[in-house]
């Protein structure tokens, strides 16, 4: 016989499928008088659903229907290209854009050696009006001259295809689970605890030279990476 909990998760997982995303659900002691079961079993049953990505809690509002969790693959695929074929409209906010010389270790990770400069680009990134991820963006400045006077609120890769003639062709990624920093949590929105992806990314041109570092937060409850294997 199936616990209580799942009972009460099992109905309103059904009734959440007919609900749209940002709709809010009833509290906690109202579903226990609906379901005659107690705060606890309710909530054990709210958070199985939340674990899976159906609800989300934002503290001190409720709890909503979640936006359907986006996939974006594990390739040099943009942010904005992974919108697009999520039927969202990507756009960028740009935090913060500069040029200052490398750090020693930044460099190294560019393979460049002696005095040399990099742009630095912070944008918090949008699917639709939601907010996303935050990307902090290395390039050396050398292959990009005056990149900071592009429009930065679209997609960089394609700044770079059109402007440079540059086509990253491989990319490594490093991924973490992570909780956000104060900023990052009210940039996009989310509370402290929720947990975060991080993605250090980077992409190489043709003859194997690092041309772009990307380090990425993205909200844990709406996105999703999918990492597949390679050819054999």
């Amino acid at each position: 016989m199936a616990a209580k909990y799942e009972l009460v998760m099992k109905e309103l997982s059904a009734e959440i499928a007919q609900m749209r995303a940002g709709d809010q659900l009833p509290t906690e002691q109202q579903l226990a008088a609906r379901f005659n079961v107690s705060s606890m079993t309710v909530r054990r049953a709210l958070e199985a659903l939340a674990h899976a990505k159906r609800i989300v809690g934002i503290r001190g509002k409720g709890t909503f229907v979640a936006e359907p969790a986006l996939t974006k693959r594990m390739t040099l695929a943009s942010f904005t290209d992974s919108m697009r074929a999520a039927g969202r409209t990507a756009r960028a906010e740009v935090l913060s854009a500069g040029i200052a010389p490398a750090a020693p270790e930044v460099a190294a990770d560019f393979g460049l050696e002696g005095t040399t400069s990099v742009y630095t680009v912070e944008r918090l990134r949008f699917g639709d009006d939601t907010p996303l991820s935050i990307d902090r963006s290395l390039l050396p400045a050398a292959l990009f001259p005056n990149l900071l006077g592009n429009d930065l609120t679209g997609s960089l890769y394609e700044i770079l295809r059109r402007r440079y003639d540059v086509h990253l062709t491989r990319a490594s990624s490093r991924v973490a689970a992570v909780l956000p920093t104060a900023r990052e949590a009210e940039l996009l929105d989310i509370t402290l605890d929720q947990p975060c992806l991080r993605v250090v990314a980077r992409g190489s041109l043709g003859d194997g030279r690092v041309a772009e570092i990307t380090r990425s937060i993205y909200r844990g409850d709406l996105y999703e990476l999918l990492i597949e294997p390679e050819d054999s």
